[in-house]
């Protein structure tokens, strides 16, 4: 558990997202030198940006993320697969990723745990640290709980209840995380997303399980304050 009473530990817990369509170029900019003063974890960006944030973020210690197949999570494998290996290429340095809900809540669970152990191996074979959106929005209690041991059982180095955003991406709350927690074992870890954005959040956050939080309102967390409660 990190000391809460101190914002350079907070920083590093927080991976500073802003992944929105209309997003310019001078927003990005904006942002990564926003991770940059704040010294958080890494700066989460949509994947047309990466080159630029780690062009920005040299030397400042803050990592690049990105996301696969996000939102819709419903690309075919193989096309996945090539947008990975054009991340790895274009610099990032972890990701995360949707798998695909339809396929877990129809039934189809050899294709769904094909798509997580398929996309873990050729991320660690590019280099990447990769992360699990599982959606819970869209599940119920035992799929949410088959979905987090198919990804630990994939290998995945974090799983995270949610992207925060559309109708699976459910806000954070403490008993997903327990969920997440209770589902995995070392070296896989818990992320956090969805309306973490006070100091307050994350802390109940980490003291049911998490060790990261993807948020949009990251400055204010580490200020003090209180974030869009609309935000991711």
């Amino acid at each position: 558990m990190i000391d809460f009473t101190d914002g350079t530990q907070v920083a590093k817990a927080i991976q500073y997202t802003n992944v929105n369509p209309d997003l310019t170029r001078d927003g990005v900019i904006k942002h990564l030198e926003t991770a940059a003063a704040y010294g958080f974890d890494a700066a989460m960006i949509a994947p047309v940006w990466v080159p630029l944030g780690k062009e920005i973020l040299a030397g400042t210690g803050v990592r690049v993320a990105s996301t696969l197949n996000f939102p819709m999570a419903n690309d075919t494998l193989a096309m996945k697969l090539a947008a990975l290996r054009e991340l790895a290429a274009a610099g990032a340095d972890e990701f995360d990723f949707p798998p695909n809900p339809g396929l877990l809540i129809g039934g189809d669970i050899g294709q769904y745990s094909e798509e997580l152990s398929e996309v873990t191996r050729v991320a660690h074979e590019e280099g990447l640290v990769l992360k699990a959106m599982l959606e819970f929005g869209y599940l119920n209690e035992e799929q949410k709980i088959i979905a987090t041991r198919l990804a630990y059982a994939a290998g995945i180095d974090w799983v995270k209840q949610s992207s925060g955003w559309g109708k699976g991406g459910c806000a954070a709350t403490v008993e997903d995380v327990a969920l997440l927690k209770a589902n995995i074992e070392a070296p896989c870890r818990v992320k956090v997303s969805g309306k973490v954005n006070s100091l307050e959040k994350m802390k109940a956050m980490f003291e049911a399980g998490a060790e990261l939080v993807g948020t949009s309102s990251a400055p204010e967390i580490v200020d003090g304050l209180v974030g869009d409660a609309d935000a991711y």
